[in-house]
């Protein structure tokens, strides 16, 4: 099957739902409801491109500990999950690895002493908090976190965004499943726009496989070691699924 490249704006998503809905007797009031909840259904399984963002910050001396949320330590809204981190000194231009996730907490707990220093080795990320090891940064380090957030729907009718772009369809039966489970509490009916959503198992086929596809064309990869970093997101489905290309 030719898979649909039509582009979607969010009224046009909004149509379809209140389409269905209306039918239904639901009230028109909940379809911006209705298509955000079906937008987490969507990122809940993985972390996709349209998801990535950046944050850069200071490393404290003596801190290894450096919260992650709006107006945080490191300011980013609705974060899920870590993909890199990065380090150099504020002299330096060059920018030097840190290993994020490789190694659990314990691990490194028993790997360093609570007052030990040196440039930033290692990190893990426990729901939203960032650790970096040495647990005694020497300077204030430059830090740089790339990471993956939750992300919203346009907030203008008229507006488009990566995934209502290329896979607007996708946020319209998030959207009828959220709708069909939680307002009708008609399971049977949720259970039709999921197949279509993720086909059998759910995440392995329709609308959820293609998204797969083009994760990996733009040459996007899931590092499996990365499952430790313990964000939010860790409930997700992530890693080997993410790397799956799987056909309806």
């Amino acid at each position: 099957m030719k898979e649909s490249v039509k582009k979607m704006y969010l009224y046009e998503a909004k149509d379809v739902v209140r389409e269905h809905f209306g039918r239904l007797g639901l009230p028109t009031s909940i379809l911006s409801v209705a298509l955000t909840e079906g937008r987490k259904v969507v990122e809940k399984e993985g972390n996709f491109w349209w998801m990535r963002t950046t944050a850069d910050f200071s490393a404290v001396v003596d801190s290894n500990e450096y919260s992650i949320q709006s107006g945080g330590d490191i300011d980013i809204s609705n974060f899920k999950d870590g993909r890199a981190l990065q380090q150099k000194l504020p002299t330096e231009t060059r920018w030097g690895p840190v290993e994020l996730g490789v190694l659990d907490e314990e691990t490194l707990n028993l790997m360093y002493d609570d007052d030990d220093e040196g440039e930033p080795e290692q990190a893990i990320i426990d729901n939203t908090t960032l650790k970096i090891y040495p647990p005694s940064p020497q300077y204030a380090y430059d830090m740089r976190l790339y990471a993956y957030q939750w992300t919203d729907n346009p907030t203008a009718n008229t507006s488009t965004d990566d995934l209502l772009k290329n896979f607007g369809m996708a946020v319209v039966y998030g959207a009828l499943i959220w709708g069909f489970e939680i307002e009708l509490k008609d399971l049977q009916g949720a259970a039709y726009w999921r197949n279509l959503l993720g086909g059998s198992p759910f995440g392995h086929g329709g609308e959820i496989a293609r998204i797969k596809r083009e994760n990996l064309k733009r040459d996007w990869k899931d590092n499996i070691v990365m499952v430790p970093h313990k964000g939010p997101g860790r409930i997700s489905k992530r890693s080997l699924s993410n790397l799956q290309i799987y056909c309806r």
